[in-house]
């Protein structure tokens, strides 16, 4: 990120004053047009006629001052805290690599700033594309990034962003749009959820309407404090520290053609927003009215401005983007699609490869299909898809050995067994061991021996009784080759009986003196020895 020095500008708090005095005074007016409607219905006359009664003027007054100061203090210092839990936002994912570029883009412009204010970045749970920059007199500061715009945006284009709404912390001017926004807007846009929910449910009228009406009036009283000007030094800004005007130019222009998160974002908090969520025509228009009752300029205008500084314009601007949409199309079509059968034995998809890597119940001996080649086989088997399940393993577990599991032909792992060592496939859970481990693990008893396993090992021994009888009979050989290879040589191993007093099938690797355990079998082992389980089986006839 090609960031430079920018030199940061405070504004003075001056202009907070003139807020608190403008909440002061609509106090005082609201007060006052009360009083004087109560007189009008009860006395048919106003307190005030006949000259200015000062006394009653400065009780009202102190009425006034008293909640103008509440209603300040409550609101301007936990302006940030109200916005965060008002839009669901969260601080991102530090194991997600979308979110963690947001993270060290944040780091950078901390350094290229000097680590003059420390801004927290984080993540809004929407599908809209959009910005905001908050700020409170707790001295807290965060930039919140939709998960739609973070998701869509490249790493330049996001860098644009990020650095356009830290200069609007930086610079002072965030404060006071924080704090004119959590006077009236943020409480119009808790109203305003509370209205569509009622308008949802087909309730018809709510006093929450009125209400809604009332505040977001007085939110736009206050927007007429807030300059369209410091959009355009934003913009300056990121372009100051990134050196890209084209990035900026683009995230613009993304943005304006998807959804801004009308609906989601209230009313009251769009000044708050890169750009507004209202698709009006006042925010695109020009003029002395526009500039007083507007908090954003016409964004092809800000784009202009940009698009200038990198020697283009919007013509050419649409298509770059436009081709690199068709190519962005064309290589997600290319992209192969699997179906895959699920452990209630259906098949679910098509799933794309980044699609299947979610799937929890994936796993190496799933069976998948190609699409296009109708060919079935296990997971494993595929080049594309066994690297979901080297990654899984290796973000998971730290004891990854060489050696391979025979069945899903993923690396087995290093666990204590009975406090000795063994290896373990985490994926179908089959165990290694070595030879002269077995008598130790069969020896100890701190794997208990439950009543499933207690039902399994007599099902299993008296199958297994019934099946070698009928071998003897038949004079066949007890000890057969297993289509198994040796997880360490990957020699074929052979399929036998660990004793004939304990029938439990094994895979046996003589020239690496190792001992393969399907699922249970272990466990089924020491449960047989352990209780001395014998089977209840006559001699069947040939």
């Amino acid at each position: 990120m090609p960031l430079t020095f920018i030199e940061i500008e405070k504004q003075k708090n001056w202009r907070i004053g003139i807020l608190f005095i403008v909440l002061l005074l609509l106090y005082f007016c609201i007060t006052l047009s009360l009083i004087q409607g109560f007189y009008l219905v009860f006395f048919h006359s106003v307190f005030i006629l006949g000259g200015i009664n000062w006394t009653y003027l400065l009780i009202i007054m102190a009425f006034s001052l008293t909640f103008a100061t509440i209603h300040f203090l409550f609101s301007a210092f936990g302006a940030v805290k109200s916005v965060m839990h008002h839009l669901g936002a969260t601080f991102p994912d530090a194991e997600d690599n979308i979110h963690k570029r947001l993270i060290n883009i944040m780091d950078e412009i901390h350094v290229v700033t000097g680590n003059k204010k420390k801004i927290k970045c984080m993540v809004v749970p929407s599908l809209s594309m959009n910005a905001l920059a908050v700020a409170d007199l707790n001295g807290d500061a965060a930039v919140m990034i939709t998960e739609g715009l973070l998701s869509r945006l490249s790493r330049t284009q996001l860098e644009a962003v990020m650095a356009h709404e830290a200069y609007h912390i930086l610079s002072g001017d965030c404060l006071e749009t924080t704090v004119a926004a959590s006077f009236f807007g943020m409480y119009a846009s808790m109203l305003e959820k509370i209205k569509d929910f009622g308008e949802e449910n087909g309730r018809g009228f709510h006093p929450a309407f009125l209400l809604f009406w009332i505040l977001l009036k007085l939110s736009q009283i206050l927007n007429m404090f807030i300059s369209r000007e410091r959009e355009y030094r934003a913009d300056a800004a990121s372009v100051r520290m990134t050196r890209n005007p084209l990035s900026m130019a683009e995230a613009l222009h993304l943005i304006s053609r998807n959804w801004t998160g009308i609906g989601f974002i209230g009313n009251g908090l769009e000044m708050l927003c890169i750009v507004s969520p209202q698709a009006t025509s006042l925010n695109e228009s020009e003029g002395w009215w526009a500039d007083l009752m507007s908090t954003h300029p016409p964004i092809r205008k800000r784009m202009k401005i940009l698009l200038s500084m990198a020697s283009t314009n919007i013509a050419e601007l649409d298509a770059k983007l436009n081709r690199e949409a068709a190519t962005a199309n064309m290589k997600r079509s290319a992209e192969p699609v699997y179906y895959a059968l699920d452990p209630k034995q259906q098949w679910q998809g098509p799933f794309s490869i980044a699609d299947l890597s979610s799937l929890p119940w994936l796993s190496p001996l799933t069976w998948v299909k190609s699409v296009d080649e109708q060919t079935i086989d296990r997971a494993w088997r595929n080049p594309l898809i066994d690297p979901i399940f080297t990654a899984r393993l290796s973000q998971k577990e730290n004891e990854i050995t060489d050696i391979v599991c025979p069945h899903c032909n993923q690396a087995l792992i290093t666990i204590p067994y009975e406090k000795t060592r063994a290896y373990q496939c985490r994926f179908c859970s089959g165990i290694l061991v070595e030879n002269d481990k077995i008598p130790r693990i069969i020896a100890r008893r701190e794997v208990p021996c439950t009543d499933r396993l207690k039902s399994l090992a007599k099902a299993v021994l008296t199958d297994n009784q019934r099946r070698i009888t009928i071998n003897k009979l038949r004079s066949a050989d007890t000890k057969t080759k297993s289509s198994l290879p040796c997880p360490k040589c990957r020699r074929v191993m052979f399929r036998t009986f660990y004793s004939l007093a304990y029938l439990i099938e094994i895979d046996r690797c003589g020239l690496c003196c190792l001992t393969w355990f399907d699922t249970d079998e272990l466990e089924i082992l020491q449960c047989l020895i352990e209780n001395k389980i014998i089977p209840n089986i006559g001699i069947l006839p040939v």
